[in-house]
C-alpha cells in the first residue's frame, strides 16, 4: 500500500510499534466488550535518548 501526505508518497517505518500487555480493564462501545492493553514500560536506556550540553532529548 502506497502512503501519501499532502501529496508525496512515503513509505511505513517498521521500528516506531509500542509493546503493550493486556490490562484487566474491559470497555464497551458499540456493544461489543474490549480488554484494554497498556503500553510496556521500556527502561530510558532502550529508547536510545541523546544528551546536548547536559539536557536529555
Amino acid at each position: 500500500m502506497e502512503l501519501q501526505y499532502r501529496g508525496i508518497p512515503y513509505q511505513q517505518s517498521t521500528n516506531n510499534q509500542v509493546k503493550t500487555v493486556e490490562s484487566r480493564i474491559t470497555a464497551k462501545f458499540l456493544g461489543k466488550t474490549y480488554i484494554l492493553r497498556r503500553s510496556y514500560l521500556i527502561s530510558s536506556s532502550q529508547l536510545g535518548l541523546c544528551k546536548y550540553r547536559g539536557v536529555s532529548y
